[in-house]
């Protein structure tokens, strides 16, 4: 018999539910009404309380709030089974139970984690969930990063104009590589750190028409070398959870599609383990539904739509009266990782000179062969073909 912990995280505390894994309830939503719910505040007590609970916790990951309790249980060998919240929804309306509490939440964690208990599909991996977290994390570097530098070419502008375009006319490189340890030159010659070519960025600044540069200027340049180093720190922990073993066979589609690292990674945090999608025998779900008109039926592939929401492909309906309309729907991270895979492998290289991989050059042509459109609406289609194609290369090899 194993103690299985339900737990409710909250902002100043968590609410617990004790359950036998042996000694299921028969009837849910009595059971979630009528037992004794543990509220623990974060604080030394209420952590030894946790930990004397049972052996088995299921959470739901909802940022940093659940993170200091899966941390704790994680330091002191406890097992965490981590729940997709819509799964944990799905078995509460299942039972007929549709109020949102503490109370409710709780017990039905603790339920599924008991149901569920021998299926790891039915949890999400750790792995996966640590990559999501460092996507995320670089995801807001990023923006920040985007931020200073747009501010800081604006004050250029008219401090130093002539550093403001290159030879052939565009901007210097002002974004680091991938994976790359030092920021760009300019940014860390206007932060007043060693630089090789300081000499000439030195005369080209003495011999500017410009106002020279402000402290403001001095300040950003700082800040984006410290946030471009931030990054890096986190583009090498993203590189190392994405190598692990159990990602090898997903590696080698993704070669078939020519994914960048990162892209490769926003898809892994968001799909895998594939098998999730698919039904207990390991097929793909597939139901018949009634269409619009109601004079038949439409076959509908329910492991398609469920891949395509997870990575940001798929769309949900708002319907009132007679007005309905479409949302797009899933991570926004992982919709736009595959929207500037799109936009910088099919659309700007699609007439790229050398062999392209499988997959990337069937992208280049459905692209090149769609009739004129918004480019817009021409990159989404193209995403929809990539979402599409991974998921019938991930079933016939996985």
């Amino acid at each position: 018999m194993t103690k299985i912990i339900g737990i409710e995280v909250g902002k100043t505390s968590i609410v617990c539910c004790c359950l036998d894994s042996d000694n299921l309830p028969k009837n849910y939503p009595e059971f979630a009404r009528s037992y004794t719910p543990q509220t623990l505040l974060p604080n030394l007590i209420g952590a030894q309380t946790l930990l004397e609970l049972g052996e088995v916790f299921v959470i739901e990951p909802t940022g940093d709030y659940s993170k200091i309790w899966i941390d704790l249980l994680k330091a002191n060998e406890r097992c965490v089974l981590r729940v997709n919240p819509k799964r944990v929804k799905a078995l509460k309306e299942y039972h007929g139970v549709m109020s949102k509490t503490d109370r409710y939440d709780g017990a039905f964690l603790a339920l599924y984690g008991a149901e569920n208990l021998d299926n790891p599909t039915a949890f999400l991996s750790d792995y996966a969930e640590e990559l999501r977290e460092s996507l995320l994390q670089h995801t807001f570097l990023s923006r920040m990063t985007g931020n200073h530098q747009r501010r800081l070419w604006q004050l250029l502008s008219r401090e130093w104009p002539e550093v403001c375009r290159s030879r052939s006319g565009g901007k210097p490189r002002q974004v680091r590589e991938f994976l790359e340890p030092t920021p760009p030159g300019l940014w860390r010659f206007i932060a007043g750190e060693d630089y090789q070519q300081a000499a000439t960025r030195q005369r080209s600044l003495d011999e500017s028409i410009g106002s020279g540069l402000s402290e403001l200027s001095k300040t950003l340049a700082t800040q984006v070398c410290e946030l471009e180093r931030k990054q890096y720190d986190m583009e090498q922990r993203i590189q190392a959870l994405a190598s692990a073993s159990e990602f090898a066979p997903y590696h080698a589609v993704f070669d078939l599609f020519g994914f960048g690292p990162l892209t490769r990674a926003s898809i892994l945090s968001r799909i895998y383990p594939y098998q999730q999608f698919m039904g207990p025998d390991g097929k793909p779900i597939k139901i018949r539904v009634p269409s619009v008109k109601g004079n038949h039926t439409n076959r509908r592939n329910k492991s398609l739509g469920a891949f395509r929401l997870s990575l940001g492909n798929g769309t949900k309906t708002y319907q009132s009266g007679q007005l309905a309309t479409e949302r797009a729907a899933g991570p926004k991270y992982a919709r736009v990782a595959l929207y500037l895979h799109v936009r910088s492998q099919v659309v700007l290289r699609g007439n790229a000179p050398g062999l392209a991989p499988k997959y990337l050059a069937k992208h280049r042509d459905f692209y090149q062969a769609l009739p004129p459109m918004p480019h817009t609406k021409a990159v989404s289609k193209v995403i929809s073909h990539v979402v599409k194609d991974l998921y019938r290369e991930l079933l016939a090899t996985l």
